[in-house]
């Protein structure tokens, strides 16, 4: 597979980072979910095709906007649709599920589609607005469960990947809870993220680090990356670290056009968010207002190609991450599998979806 390779500019030395993809699975609400679906597993085929590194789905629970509620059940579908990229989850929020379901999850993604499966890992409920209580509760989460996120991660890692137990010791051993199906390569664990608190969480763990640089500046903490590799401990097995960074893009023919078809998504979300219904009449000039505001917070890098690989280098450059997951910016899955053959200049027309049935 052919990895798509952004030029390092004057600076040489720095090797070429990874491109990799997120998929929020966004949708309009006149979209049936079925159609929505389908329209994930083409962006992923895609991906593949334009020869992206993995391909991640996001939890969003309770929301008209997104069809990614349940991760697992998307990536085996995906998976299954697609041969060689890398498929996972970005990510499972961990604190609304037990460790141990998760674990049998992955374990038996791993089986079926085995060096494929990557488990990215957050702490927020996949909700957001005034519906994150009721959420929470028809979950069952515990108040306390973002607070216990490290230890979570802890108790997942020690069912995907237990450590060998000295034998030194003459004490029996205590009873162990077995997973099923046992796999001989687990699935990677990344650590999500957008502060300090992640940041050290994935450090202490010797985990990658992913920087949800996509969620927002009103979200990101730019001191997260430099706090994840000043504390990264490099473990037993000698980790080193390991950084992705999310980010909105959307590649048109030309900046001015990539600009119209940003403000017509980031008008849709402020519609949503403002609760403009169909047929009002809105305020257009505070509409675009609003609209510019959200692309500005949202850091969306958007152009003609080579507005957006210089945006994306730059972005890369910054961090010094060894990988950027593009976050396409758009509501429709034709508009973001064009943002990825614009990006890598893929011609290849994209596979036959498979039914969602």
């Amino acid at each position: 597979m052919i990895t798509p390779q952004i030029p390092v500019g004057a600076d040489s030395a720095r090797p070429a980072f990874l491109l990799s993809v997120l998929e929020l699975g966004a949708t309009d609400r006149q979209t049936p979910a079925e159609q929505a679906i389908r329209e994930v597993v083409g962006v992923a085929q895609t991906a593949e095709e334009c020869g992206f590194h993995r391909f991640w789905v996001a939890e969003h629970h309770a929301s008209l906007d997104a069809v990614s509620s349940a991760p697992a059940v998307l990536i085996a579908h995906v998976a299954a649709c697609t041969q060689r990229i890398h498929v996972g989850a970005g990510g499972v929020m961990l604190p609304n599920y037990a460790p141990y379901s998760v674990a049998e999850q992955f374990a038996t993604l791993g089986a079926l589609h085995p060096g494929r499966i990557d488990l990215g890992v957050g702490r927020s409920s996949g909700g957001t607005g005034a519906h994150t209580k009721l959420l929470e509760a028809a979950l069952r989460r515990d108040a306390r469960a973002a607070l216990e996120f490290p230890a979570l991660i802890d108790e997942l890692m020690g069912f995907l990947d237990p450590p060998t137990r000295a034998q030194t010791s003459i004490e029996p051993e205590p009873p162990t809870l077995h997973l099923s199906p046992r796999i001989a390569s687990p699935a990677q664990v990344y650590v999500l993220g957008t502060s300090e608190n992640g940041a050290r969480t994935a450090a202490e763990r010797s985990l990658p680090f992913v920087y949800g640089l996509h969620l927002g500046q009103s979200k990101c903490r730019p001191a997260a990356v430099e706090r994840y590799r000043a504390t990264f401990d490099p473990g037993p097995r000698g980790a080193r670290p390991y950084v992705i960074a999310s980010l909105n893009v959307l590649c048109a023919g030309s900046d001015g056009e990539a600009e119209q078809l940003a403000l017509r998504t980031a008008c849709n979300a402020v519609r949503r968010r403002t609760g403009t219904a169909l047929g009002e009449s809105p305020d257009k000039a505070r509409e675009e207002f609003l609209s510019r505001k959200l692309l500005e917070d949202q850091q969306v890098v958007l152009g003609g190609r080579s507005t957006v690989m210089e945006g994306i280098e730059r972005v890369a450059k910054t961090l010094g991450v060894d990988e950027i997951m593009l976050v396409p910016f758009d509501l429709t899955g034709t508009g973001r599998g064009r943002t990825l053959r614009m990006l890598t200049g893929c011609q290849a027309p994209t596979l036959a979806v498979a039914s969602a049935s």
